[in-house]
């Protein structure tokens, strides 16, 4: 059985009281009543083409919208209600039985309809609402009477007369819905509903539409006959477009016509024939009984003697009247003929006084016949002052195209500065909706229809509350859910489609760019001529665009959606079934593509294979998405990923392959969670990372868990314990054999070698991954578990070294060599770290405004590219250029925010420590002692294990107290720093001490 989901319009409805009605009929009488009553309720719904699901004894279920989506399902199904509520049973009278009464309920949703065997069977959704709430309205309606839910009632309000009956409590479920009563008493016709649109917008964007039209309404003037063909899009605007110039023109005085075909009625052979020549009389009122005597009696008063042999034509098309003999003699071509000529007749006849306008609205509705006679019925228009104007869509074929008195002219998407006028027409200015309006003209994408039903779906749903163009958000926006109307809109054109070219557009859909034929061709299993024919007949439709492409061009033509809610409302109807078959074969489609093993093709085959439940694919490609959004410091992403590929990696047939699934995600997972400070989160990763090695038994697994595990406590800063665990890492990757691992081994022993103030032993691991692993490091990646690429974290890292060992010229050629790598590759992480570094050299050599601009921009870079694991340590580093360039007025307010913000928890003890100390400094230029001294006491003590930036602590806490007259403290603090700098190779802070001895003996000995 085929099932998919569509929006369409549930109509049930009962005869009332059935059994007391034929009480005294014997069981064949009432079996013959019933049946006729069934028969006419039937008729009804067929008339507007929907479909009986079931019939129910005394009444039936019907669809509308399914299994061929129609775009106004709602306004068919009120339609059909009505017209069973006005007709009558044959020979109910004969019979003696009363005419029977009905209740009818209809409510519009969305339904999973399919087919079984020849019955269309809707069954219940995922919460079966539409169906069931349709079930409850029929048994509320009153008898005689047609109750509809708000959601039907939305649809039809334009057209359909309704009056509110307040909110009612529906038995399963949870909240109160508000329901409308159809007016059945009103004589209208099925073409009533035309003249009841309206229009709650204005008209934006379309200044110079109105202009060539009236160009072309001056070639009629001066007496020439002119066809317009306004071509555009379902929703772009051509209705709103006629509605505003024909209005404009009418109120100048013109003699206009305007006619609309109608899709409910484009089975019936000249209904959009007969429509127009109700218009060119003058009547609108016909389908109701009695309504038709008088519209009989005017229109046979009205009609001139010089047309009296087009009456005939004309009464009959229009049902006024029972055919005479001479009429009902014609042959089919014969009245084909003669329909023709009525029509010319009248409109040559509203020609006589002057210029006249003609408007077809929606010719591609129009019915076959009607089609053709509008086709022979123009060229004979030549001569005429008429100015015509058909509108359609562009998948419409038509005769005129080449006829010198035709002009089409393209209704074009309205761009987004006119988007945004109609968005603020429709909602207001109130600053809660400004955020709105931008995400709501972006999905819409230039179509005005489609943004108002965005509206009106934010309206209904609560979201926004107040009266049109002074609206207020009322809750955050969720995801925008298409409406039921663009989807009905969408939905038709696409069941339009022939079921092999559907199933195309479908495979495009889930495929979603690129989307190429021979991608289809796969997907469909058909060759490539036949994918490029489906995806034409996609094209034609309107539903795919394909731009257009040199035939010097190497790459496959490439296709996309016209409009993105096309590609939604597609997808939205595909069950869970279907989806996750079509999200396999694109897997494999584009698996088996070139290029399928390059990074930037891994988050694309991730999607699909976890769409698919490929578990195991999913998984794979997962990690290697993960590595690529680390490498561009998207690590919000690769969480993202790294959950998907946890849920996939656990779903793996074989314990062995998913735990080495699991380990592998949870290793390349470091990196992200590293660089947004998600300490708790990389603890209980390595546990489990640590758990999983173990099981494997497995010497590459314990080198990855151990130098993961060394990186997470040198964020915790526990360097002493980080650095045995590195150690270990370097040893199981020595006994793997794994170069890159004891490669990333060396690298977390620097880090750790260089945070304890060990500076010559950094440099010595600085030197052999230097001198050994050229190769490895040669790659410019990210590797798994960092959130660096690993040549730049060695660059950075040896260059401070070797300038805190002295040699700043050597460690600035580091950082030359890192920013050389950096400018052909965009990762802001790593960029940040070399800055850091560079910015502390140039404080250090009193290039203070270098670095002050330097640290601005990444400051802001942090922000912009989420990397709060570096925000600390470059508020930092600024603090300190501000503090010593004289701008320490500014850099205390930000230490003060970044230490009330907490801003330091993401980075561990390093940007703490570099913030103190910057903080510190800030207060003594500002001369606030006790506070410098208070922060300077607390940066020593809180440097723990970080002995080289304790020196540096502890320099600067000795510079405060020296301002502060603390003689003895300060001279204390200047030896504690002499020795330190000592031990660990630090000549800059040996030296600065040394001085500092030395003026403090000399102003001794003066004293």
């Amino acid at each position: 059985m085929l099932t998919e989901n569509k929006h369409v319009s549930v109509l049930f409805a009962d005869v009332c009281d059935s059994t007391a009605l034929l009480q005294h009929s014997d069981p064949e009488e009432a079996r013959n009543y019933l049946g006729k009553a069934l028969n006419q309720l039937a008729e009804a719904v067929e008339t507007y083409g929907g479909t009986v699901s079931q019939l129910l004894g005394d009444g039936l279920v019907a669809l509308f919208g399914a299994p061929l989506a129609q775009e106004d399902h709602a306004l068919r199904a009120c339609l059909a209600a009505l017209k069973m509520q006005r007709a009558t049973v044959p020979g109910h009278d004969v019979q003696g039985v009363a005419s029977p009464t009905l209740r009818i309920g209809i409510n519009s949703g969305e339904v999973l309809v399919g087919v079984v065997g020849q019955y269309d069977w809707s069954h219940y959704g995922a919460d079966g609402k539409t169906i069931h709430l349709a079930s409850r309205l029929e048994k509320m309606a009153p008898p005689g009477g047609i109750l509809v839910s708000a959601a039907t009632q939305r649809l039809v309000a334009q057209q359909i007369e309704t009056r509110s009956v307040g909110t009612r409590q529906i038995r399963g479920l949870d909240e109160p819905i508000e329901l409308h009563e159809v007016v059945v008493e009103t004589e209208s016709s099925a073409a009533a509903p035309l003249t009841r649109k309206q229009r709650w917008a204005p008209l934006v964007g379309r200044e110079d539409s109105l202009r060539i039209l009236a160009g072309d309404l001056e070639v009629v003037r001066k007496g020439g006959m002119r066809t317009i063909g306004l071509c555009g899009d379902a929703g772009i605007g051509k209705s709103r477009l006629v509605a505003d110039w024909t209005a404009a023109l009418a109120s100048e005085g013109m003699d206009v016509c305007v006619s609309q075909a109608r899709g409910y009625a484009s089975t019936r052979a000249y209904s959009a024939a007969a429509d127009l020549i109700a218009s060119l009389v003058g009547l609108v009122q016909m389908n109701v009984t009695d309504v038709r005597q008088s519209a009989r009696q005017a229109l046979i008063e009205g009609w001139p003697a010089e047309g009296a042999e087009h009456l005939a034509a004309a009464s009959d098309l229009l049902g006024l009247a029972a055919p005479d003999q001479a009429w009902l003699a014609l042959n089919p071509v014969q009245r084909r003929r003669r329909i023709g000529e009525a029509l010319l007749w009248l409109v040559r006849r509203r020609a006589r006084s002057g210029p006249f306008v003609l408007v077809l609205e929606d010719v591609f509705l129009a019915d076959r016949e009607s089609r053709r006679l509008f086709e022979a019925l123009l060229p004979k228009l030549q001569e005429l002052p008429v100015l015509v104007c058909v509108s359609y869509r562009p998948d419409f074929e038509h005769q005129w195209r080449q006829a010198p008195w035709f002009v089409e002219r393209m209704i074009e998407p309205l761009h987004d500065g006119q988007m945004l006028r109609l968005a603020r027409a429709l909602l207001g200015d109130d600053p809660s909706v400004l955020g709105v309006m931008n995400e709501l003209v972006a999905r819409a994408d230039g179509n005005p229809f489609f943004l108002e039903q965005l509206v009106i779906t934010l309206i209904d749903d609560g979201s926004l509350e107040g009266t049109p163009g002074a609206y207020r958000l009322q809750r955050p926006l969720g995801e925008l859910r298409v409406p039921g109307s663009i989807a009905a809109v969408i939905g038709a054109r696409t069941d339009r489609l022939p079921e092999a070219a559907k199933s195309a557009l479908e495979a495009a859909a889930v495929l979603g760019d690129p989307i190429t034929r021979d991608l289809i061709a796969t997907m469909q299993a058909v060759d490539i001529a036949r994918a490029e024919e489906l995806l034409a007949l996609c094209v034609a439709s309107g539903l795919l665009s394909c731009p257009e492409q040199t035939s010097l061009s190497l790459e496959p033509q490439a296709f996309a959606f016209r409009h993105a809610l096309v590609r939604d409302v597609v997808l939205g109807v595909l069950t869970r079934s279907r989806l996750k078959a079509l999200h396999r074969q694109a897997f494999l489609a584009l698996h088996a593509q070139p290029g399928a093993a390059d990074a930037d093709a891994a988050p694309v085959l991730a999607h699909h294979s976890f769409k698919g439940e490929e578990w195991e694919q999913a998984a794979k490609f997962a990690i290697k998405s993960m590595a690529r959004a680390i490498s561009h410091s998207a690590n919000q992403e690769a969480l993202q990923l790294f959950e998907k590929g946890i849920q996939a990696a656990r779903r793996v047939d074989g314990a062995p392959t998913a735990q080495a699934l699991e380990l592998a995600l949870r290793l390349e997972a470091i990196g992200a969670m590293m660089a947004l400070g998600q300490i708790d989160d990389i603890f209980s990763n390595m546990e489990r990372a640590e758990a999983i090695a173990v099981q494997l038994n497995d010497q590459r697994a314990r080198a990855a868990v151990s130098t993961e595990t060394a990186v997470f406590l040198w964020m915790r800063g526990r360097f002493e314990q980080g650095l045995r665990y590195a150690s270990q890492g370097l040893e199981a990757a020595r006994l793997a054999q794994r170069r890159h691992m004891t490669m990333a081994a060396h690298q977390t022993r620097l880090l750790h070698l260089h945070a304890l103030g060990r500076y010559a032993e950094a440099a010595i691991e600085g030197n052999v991954l230097l001198s050994e692993y050229g190769p490895e490091l040669s790659a410019h990646y990210v590797q798994p578990g960092w959130a660096a690429i690993p040549i730049i974290n060695l660059y950075a890292f040896h260059a401070s070294t070797l300038w805190r060992l002295g040699d700043s010229e050597a460690g600035s050629a580091f950082c030359a060599k890192a920013y050389e790598i950096l400018s052909n590759i965009d990762h802001p992480y790593s960029r940040l770290l070399v800055d850091t570094v560079q910015s502390q050299m140039w404080i250090e050599n009193d290039e203070l405004d270098r670095a002050e601009r330097m640290m601005r921009v990444d400051l802001q870079q942090c922000l912009t590219h989420n990397v709060p694991t570096m925000l600390s340590v470059c508020m930092g580093v600024l603090g300190s250029a501000l503090a010593r360039n004289g701008k320490a007025a500014e850099a205390v307010p930000m230490l003060e925010r970044g230490f009330a913000d907490r801003i330091y928890e993401a980075a561990g003890p390093y940007g703490r420590t570099f913030m103190r100390v910057s903080l510190g400094v800030a207060y003594r230029k500002l001369r606030r002692l006790d506070d410098a001294i208070a922060v300077g006491r607390k940066a020593v003590e809180q440097a723990a294990e970080e002995y080289g930036h304790q020196t540096e602590a502890l320099y600067e806490l000795a510079e405060t107290l020296r301002h502060a007259g603390d003689q003895a403290g300060a001279e204390a603090h200047f030896k504690r720093v002499a020795l330190a700098a000592e031990r660990l190779g630090m000549p800059h802070y040996q030296r600065r001490a040394a001085a500092a001895l030395a003026d403090w003996r000399k102003d001794g000995h003066a004293a």
